[in-house]
Formats: C-alpha cells, sequence, structure tokens
C-alpha cells in the first residue's frame, strides 16, 4: 500500500497541470501515488500531460461537479493511508512529501501535517506564511489556535492528512465554493485538533494563478465554514484563547462576505447581513466602514478597504 496519495483536482488548468504534477514526480520520498481528478475541463489541461508516463499517476475524469466533489473523489480513490492535498496551479518543493513523513514518523498522535509555504503574489512579490527564516517541527496542540495567523496555518496544497479522519469527518462538503477546504480542516479538528508541523517553506502557493478561486467566486461566503466557527464559538470544550481565535477568524470572514457583496452590487443583502453581525471589540469599526461603504462608489469602496486587514 502507498503511503501518501497526493490528490489533485483539475478544472481548466492547462498553463500550470503539467509543472504542478512533475513537481510531486520530483520528491525525494518516493511511496506515493498521484490522483489527477479531471472535474469536466473544458480546455486541454488533459492533453497537457498525456506524455507523462510514470506508473504512480491515475486520472480520472467526471461531470463537472465542483472541487469539492472531485477531492472527494479522488480520496474514495486513494489507496494512501495519509491524503495530501495538492491543488492544479500549485507547486511541493522537492523535500515535501520526505518533510511530511518525517512528521507523521514523529508525531503518529496527530492526523494533520503542515509545512510553511510561499504565497507567491506576483513574479516578483513573494510573501511567506510564517515570519521566521529558522526550520523546526512541533505539534500543536490545538488548531483552533492557528486560526489568529495572518495567513492560514493549516493550507491545502501543504497539508496532508490520514484518510480514516477524513472519512470520519465527513468529506468535503459539496457544492462549496469558498472556505470548502477550511471547513473539512475544521472538523477534521473536532475530532483531534493536534496540528504536527514544519516551518520549512515547502510548497508555492500560486495566487497569481489564472482562474484562482479567490478571483473566480463573486461573493465570499463561506457558508459550511462559518457554520462550524459557530458552532466552536458556543463549544464549552474550547479555552479562552480558542474561543478568540475562532471568533478573530469568523470576523476576518464575514469582512470579506460583506465586502464582496458590496462590490458586487448585492447591497441590500451586505445592509442585512451587516444588521445581523455583531464583531466584538475594535472590528465593531470594520462594520461601522462597511455600512458607509454600502453607499459608496465601488473605486472608492476598493481604495479604502485594501489594506481592510491589516489591522487584524
Amino acid at each position: 500500500m502507498k503511503k501518501f496519495s497526493v490528490v489533485i483536482p483539475l478544472y481548466n488548468k492547462r498553463n500550470y497541470i503539467k509543472a504542478t504534477i512533475l513537481s510531486v514526480l520530483k520528491q525525494t520520498f518516493s511511496n506515493f501515488e498521484i490522483i489527477v481528478v479531471n472535474d469536466g475541463s473544458t480546455d486541454d489541461s488533459l492533453d497537457q500531460i498525456k506524455d507523462i508516463t510514470d506508473s504512480r499517476l491515475r486520472i480520472v475524469s467526471q461531470k463537472n461537479a465542483g472541487v469539492s466533489v472531485a477531492r472527494n473523489t479522488g480520496i474514495k480513490e486513494a489507496n494512501g493511508n495519509y491524503i495530501a492535498f495538492l491543488d492544479a496551479d500549485d507547486y511541493w518543493n522537492p523535500d515535501y512529501l520526505e518533510t511530511i513523513n518525517s512528521l507523521t514518523v514523529k508525531y503518529p498522535e496527530s492526523d494533520i501535517y503542515v509545512t510553511a509555504y510561499r504565497i507567491v503574489l506576483s513574479k516578483n512579490r513573494i510573501n511567506y506564511s510564517n515570519d521566521s527564516d529558522e526550520v523546526f517541527d512541533d505539534c500543536m496542540l490545538s488548531y483552533w489556535e492557528t486560526l489568529k495567523n495572518r495567513y492560514e496555518f493549516v493550507w491545502t496544497s501543504a497539508t496532508t492528512i490520514k484518510k480514516q479522519a477524513i472519512v470520519d469527518a465527513g468529506y468535503f462538503t459539496p457544492g462549496e465554493k469558498v472556505g470548502e477546504d477550511l471547513d473539512m480542516f475544521a472538523r477534521v479538528a473536532q475530532g483531534n485538533p493536534r496540528v504536527a508541523y514544519s516551518t520549512k517553506r515547502c510548497v508555492d502557493y500560486n495566487r497569481s494563478a489564472e482562474n484562482n478561486a479567490r478571483v473566480s467566486v463573486r461573493v465570499a461566503f463561506p457558508n459550511a465554514y462559518l457554520s462550524v466557527l459557530s458552532f466552536e464559538m458556543e463549544n464549552p470544550k474550547r479555552t479562552r484563547e480558542e474561543i478568540e481565535s475562532i471568533i478573530l477568524k469568523y470576523d476576518k470572514k464575514m469582512i470579506a462576505y460583506i465586502f464582496t457583496l458590496i462590490l458586487s452590487g448585492e447591497r441590500t443583502k451586505a445592509k442585512s447581513v451587516s444588521n445581523e453581525w455583531n464583531p466584538d471589540g475594535h472590528r465593531n469599526l470594520y462594520k461601522v466602514m462597511l455600512m458607509i461603504a454600502n453607499y459608496l462608489p465601488n473605486i472608492i469602496i476598493k481604495w479604502v478597504f485594501s489594506m481592510r486587514l491589516k489591522a487584524f
């Protein structure tokens, strides 16, 4: 049995998919399989990889059903004990799986394993998920406390999870267009909150890629994820520190949701959501600013809120 099954959902990524797959085939740790789930691509994405003949690569095609269903298909097809997620426009360093494998050996009590990553905003602009260049590993006891990070600590293409933990959590929620990965990670954490991690930056998150979900979705409404966060806010098992992180993440997602509602012209809906949202502390100022923005032209809104999350 393969230790790792690499699941790559594919929809119209002709300019990236070959390099993505090759980044996996260059891994220094070789006990893996790759499952590419072609989710009804309408471009020639499959033609770009037809000359890759490695026996570890398997392609499964389905009618377009969305990224959650595509990942679920890959998980169900997987032979590995661990599911390593990789989006079709992101890339791994050659030592990603080796680093993850080391974590699974060192911290078997965890279900979630992650590394740090680079955020490629453009050819000449790169951010990092962690602030320090120091390389070390550890096992964090609470996934919920990671929610206070500026960037997602547990992020799709840098995350590997035990297959059984995903099955127990109920897989990805079909139909979700935003935050479907965060929703599933959080439900896995409800069963086991430990997160084993390495600060080594082993992944490139290609945020400038065409058809990136951040720009292809008109309204950023992570319905399933917000439901999990709402439940955990009231969970008596959570510590004060955990609840503070959960509320912070919830408020960030609400800001993005209302902001995109305004930009998309759904201003009545934006007003209704704003009225129902009750943020804590200084984040109430964001609610006031969003309610004012609801009456301004979009060009001004974009300028005012271009740095909207800097204060968090």
